[in-house]
């Protein structure tokens, strides 16, 4: 696997009056294709902060961040836009899809924006991809639905196949189940697992062990800065169900973050 992002000395202050706060303080981190990172941390530790840095939503003090080799720091705004739009996936926790648009025109609205040309048959080509992916993720009996038609979950997911929609290299989530129920949330990580088993790179800010437990890499934030990762093992688990697995990996997360100070 190849190294996708690489984040150098990243630092992020705010100031009130006379005090200074450093939100990102130093933060060092690479992020390889085809990984599922986990960002874990109490509130406040500066997880979607860094995550908004990655995106080039806000700008930083101190660093660097490179993606693909690309310092981002040397991008002018414009090109921050195109870069978000062609390269970067985003899905928050509050959905944001457009009220007054259908599930697929919800999850065409990025592919309209980024003028892809597929010639002349661009309407048929995009339907094609949309409804694919709407019938591969449960979605298949919305697609005409208007957002306040839907559950929680279900907006989850057109969110999600509305930030993927232009096969971004990278997908950020920021804490995309915090507002689910427990079968939602199941729901919305066997499609995350999904796309990244199909070679989707994936960043995700979770409060939830749960969760984490289904990521490659756990990366633990306090105070912004990272204090440690944890890679969970490889071991032979030919004759273990996957609630076994998920149990046993749960079980060395939270020896990982006990120690330091979960």
């Amino acid at each position: 696997m190849g190294k996708l992002l690489e984040v150098k000395n990243l630092t992020k202050k705010y100031c009130e009056g006379a005090t200074e706060s450093k939100v990102v303080n130093a933060v060092n981190l690479t992020v390889n294709e085809k990984e599922f990172v986990m960002i874990m941390g109490a509130s406040g530790s500066g997880k979607t902060s860094l995550l908004h840095l990655i995106a080039g939503i806000d700008n930083f003090d101190a660093g660097n961040i490179y993606y693909k080799n690309e310092d981002l720091g040397k991008m002018k705004e414009k090109e921050k836009a195109l870069f978000r739009r062609s390269d970067i996936g985003i899905v928050f926790q509050q959905k944001c899809l457009i009220p007054d648009l259908t599930v697929y025109e919800n999850i065409m609205f990025p592919m309209m924006l980024n003028k892809r040309k597929n010639g002349k048959n661009a309407e048929k080509v995009r339907k094609e991809v949309i409804l694919k992916l709407c019938r591969q993720f449960g979605l298949e009996n919305h697609v005409t639905k208007y957002p306040f038609q839907l559950s929680g979950g279900q907006q989850q997911r057109t969110a999600i196949l509305r930030a993927i929609i232009n096969k971004p290299p990278l997908l950020l989530c920021d804490e995309p189940t915090g507002s689910l129920n427990s079968a939602h949330t199941d729901i919305v990580m066997k499609l995350l697992h999904v796309l990244n088993k199909q070679g989707q790179t994936i960043i995700l800010v979770t409060h939830d062990i749960k969760v984490a437990v289904k990521g490659t890499r756990v990366v633990y934030i306090k105070d912004g800065s990272i204090i440690g990762e944890f890679k969970f093992p490889e071991s032979n688990q030919d004759n273990l169900s996957q609630s076994e697995i998920e149990r046993i990996r749960e079980d060395e997360l939270i020896k990982f973050l006990k120690k330091r100070g979960w």
